[in-house]
């Protein structure tokens, strides 16, 4: 969801994942960190989460790499901070392609999710679906012998099933947001990217709202209050101080 590629430190992990150069920057491992701290978990647990959303996030990023990659873009990783950035050149630049590759993230993290059910599955255990969303993740299964597995599994569903979905809301920068600003060009291109803006604050200030009210989590509340604020403060900049609220159509 990073839309600059952050300046290359010693400290950086470097490696190649599919035939794709990923670059892990060390505040990835800071923020995942942070966000496990709720709840004051064991230090296994600690690093079960930073295991899974490491892996949950290459995942992810592979899903755009490879993608553009099919479109004849030469794709590079960067996972930083909140997320990640799968930087390419040389693309075929076209709405439907840029469609898939936005999208090609939030699948592939759905699919990892089936796959996982299914091993769950194929080793004997149940799994349900919970259609009445009595809990953040739709699935249950039932638990494995080892409690630091059923962790490891319970994160890496979350990350990539509840976070999925979370990415796909119409919120600049995430995939959605990117999604909503491709379809609006379609209709209006040479207003897209306001009436894109637009929306994320909208969506984003409703989110943070629902968040801290309903939900009880204020993790979710400050990031999507922080993202209604910069996309706000990037619609004053390129608009003026209304945004170019009076334009709208």
């Amino acid at each position: 969801m990073l839309l600059t590629e952050p300046q290359p430190t010693p400290y950086d992990l470097s490696f190649h994942a599919l035939g794709i150069p990923v670059r892990v920057h060390p505040m990835f491992w800071a923020v995942a960190l942070l966000m496990g701290l709720s709840g004051n978990p064991e230090p296994a647990e600690m690093l079960t989460w930073v295991a899974a959303v490491f892996v949950s996030i290459l995942v992810h990023e592979l899903g755009h790499a490879l993608t553009a990659r099919g479109f004849g873009a030469d794709p590079r990783i960067v996972l930083y901070a909140f997320g990640g950035l799968a930087a390419y050149q040389g693309a075929r630049r076209t709405t439907l392609n840029q469609l898939l590759i936005v999208a090609a993230g939030p699948l592939a993290g759905f699919a990892f999710a089936a796959v996982l059910l299914a091993a769950i599955r194929a080793a004997g255990h149940q799994v349900l679906v919970d259609w009445n969303f009595r809990w953040v993740l739709p699935v249950l299964f039932e638990p494995f012998e080892s409690d630091h597995l059923n962790r490891l599994i319970i994160d890496l569903l979350f990350i990539n099933i509840f976070w999925g979905l979370v990415n796909l809301l119409p919120v600049l920068p995430l995939d959605g947001g990117q999604i909503a600003r491709e379809i609006l060009g379609v209709f209006n291109p040479g207003d897209a990217v306001r009436q894109a803006l637009w929306l994320s604050v909208i969506a984003a200030a409703v989110v943070a709202v629902l968040a801290f009210t309903r939900l009880n989590d204020r993790f979710i509340a400050i990031f999507f209050a922080y993202l209604a604020y910069t996309n706000y403060s990037t619609l004053r900049a390129y608009f003026g101080p209304g945004g170019g609220l009076g334009r709208w159509s």
